[in-house]
């Protein structure tokens, strides 16, 4: 099992990823510990006009709401319930451990928990039940199969929603989206773009799922290592073109290749089984302008064609400016990397900056790469002087409300509460756990750019306008699994990037088979409506 050292002790694969479960608990064993930015805290209630929200300390109002707010309405919905007796004894979430905390964990200092606040406006308690990342899916998977009805609420990555509709394990929320109108959408405050809102919420076009996360694949690296005279100097030397940030995959490559040395790696861009897939549906999905659609429109696979051949080559060729551990690295370990400065960039979940860029309470770096970070826009490729970048939503924790919840409506009314943009805009900025934002609200609060730096929080919202889904209709965790295995085998040399995008495509081919072609490829082509169209200049 691959350790991670910090501070001179190691941490097993395997204990971070349990660690979550206390909530600070892996940031801490990482030896990035949460931050509290905020001024001190002060007696604060509610300003004039507001109905319910956080309290007591400096800023709490941004975060409050009346009736005519999203918030203020799923409240009111979840004590009229309670009032009419139709409201549960208590609301049990399934939860992906590592975001526990930002439900269970006060901040900023003086102000009460998220949780607290629902409980003590509707009389609804919420139990917590945490999970792990890799084992959520099969909890949730077990609880539908086997009709238990262990939760009210299921949470998980985005794209295994169409399984769970195919499997009728979830509820369908469109009469409840209609009668309490959650801001999502809003043009203000919402998601960046109308088709972002229908990627993160609606499935086949109606409403089943709700994201609680902005997990867009998203670039850091080194700025001083950039930025250095020497380096730069050398670099233009053996490359013709100036140290920068990438434009395209070649130059990030070339980058990698500079800088990979006994002590630093040239990126810690996951390759791993599961999480390794995000890295390579980023490369695939800019081979071609505007995009390079992991199906055609007939439902044929494009993986086994000459650019998704070529997408597969660069993934394997990039492995060996990587860890010799890269094949068992998750996050965590990637993470400690950048976090100790012994790796040079990374593209992966938007909190990186928010965990390893920070000062402890008493103005000492947190970390030897404190205040030598930044971020840049995800690379791609060039066609006719049009620059198409790209990134992926991977992963991305979604809730959903189980179709054996005997409390819906209430169960939905938490769920809008805390992903409507005042709530979530107050979680998001919360170091305890790793929801991160995606909303145009998140990217203006003040809590969330001092978490998240300013400079990276407008990298995120521009590479959210570059990014593609992944695969989110039913059989994604075949279709996952198949093109996974296939990639370990060309990541291993068992096989050429050639041989195993074909056997990849094969096994493709023999799923859409076999969940009915016709329903399949429907699904397919709907989902293009939420890939992104935007072309920078080269």
């Amino acid at each position: 099992m691959a350790t991670l050292h910090t501070s001179g002790k190691p941490l097993s694969r395997r204990r971070v990823l349990k660690a979550g479960a206390a909530g600070f608990a892996l940031t801490s064993a990482l030896g990035i510990a949460p931050r509290y930015l905020s001024s001190p805290a002060r007696a604060a209630g509610l300003a004039a006009g507001m109905t319910g929200g956080p309290t007591g300390f400096d800023g709490a109002e941004r975060f409050q709401y009346n009736e005519s707010m999203s918030e203020g309405r799923a409240i009111e919905g979840a004590k009229q319930l309670k009032a009419a007796g139709k409201a549960p004894a208590k609301i049990v979430m399934l939860l992906t451990q590592g975001a526990v905390g930002q439900f269970r964990q006060p901040y900023p200092e003086g102000a009460p928990t998220v949780a607290s606040v629902w409980e003590a406006e509707t009389g609804i308690p919420v139990e917590i039940i945490g999970a792990g990342e890799t084992d959520i899916i099969p909890k949730v998977m077990q609880d539908i199969t086997t009709g238990s009805g262990s939760y009210d609420i299921y949470t998980g990555p985005w794209n295994a929603v169409g399984d769970k509709v195919d499997a009728k394990g979830i509820v369908n929320l469109d009469e409840f989206v209609a009668k309490y109108k959650p801001d999502w959408g809003d043009p203000a405050r919402g998601t960046p773009t109308p088709e972002m809102e229908k990627l993160l919420y609606t499935y086949n076009g109606s409403y089943y799922t709700i994201s609680l996360d902005g997990d867009f694949q998203t670039w850091v690296y080194r700025k001083d290592l950039f930025e250095d005279p020497d380096n730069i100097k050398r670099f233009e030397d053996k490359y013709g073109w100036t140290l920068g940030h990438p434009r395209t995959w070649q130059e990030t490559d070339q980058i990698a290749e500079f800088f990979k040395s006994d002590t630093m790696l040239g990126h810690t861009n996951l390759l791993a089984p599961f999480w390794g897939l995000s890295t390579f549906y980023m490369r695939f999905a800019g081979q071609a302008k505007p995009n390079l659609f992991f199906f055609d429109e007939n439902g044929k696979p494009n993986l086994d064609s000459d650019l998704g051949i070529k997408a597969c080559e660069e993934h394997v060729k990039s492995k060996q400016w990587a860890s010799k551990d890269a094949l068992s690295w998750t996050w965590a370990e990637a993470y400690g990397a950048m976090a100790q400065g012994t790796a040079l960039m990374m593209s992966t979940y938007t909190n990186l900056r928010k965990f390893n860029d920070r000062m402890n309470p008493d103005g000492t770096p947190a970390t030897p790469v404190t205040g030598k970070l930044g971020s840049f826009l995800p690379p791609g490729n060039i066609f006719d002087g049009d620059l198409v970048r790209r990134s992926v939503l991977y992963y991305n924790i979604q809730a959903e409300v189980s179709s054996q919840s005997k409390f819906p409506e209430a169960a939905y009314l938490f769920l809008q509460w805390a992903s409507s943009t005042r709530t979530f805009s107050w979680m998001s900025g919360n170091p305890g756990g790793y929801f991160d934002p995606f909303q145009k609200a998140n990217f203006q609060e003040p809590l969330v750019q001092q978490s998240y730096h300013a400079d990276h929080t407008a990298i995120i919202e521009q590479t959210i306008a570059r990014s593609a889904p992944t695969i989110n209709y039913a059989g994604q965790g075949a279709f996952d699994n198949a093109l996974d295995e296939q990639l370990q085998a060309a990541l291993v040399g068992e096989k050429t990037p050639a041989e195993a995008m074909q056997a990849a495509s094969k096994e493709w081919q023999k799923i859409v088979k076999k969940r009915g072609e016709e329903r399949l490829i429907e699904s397919i082509n709907k989902s293009r409506s939420a890939w992104p169209t935007l072309l920078d200049k080269a």
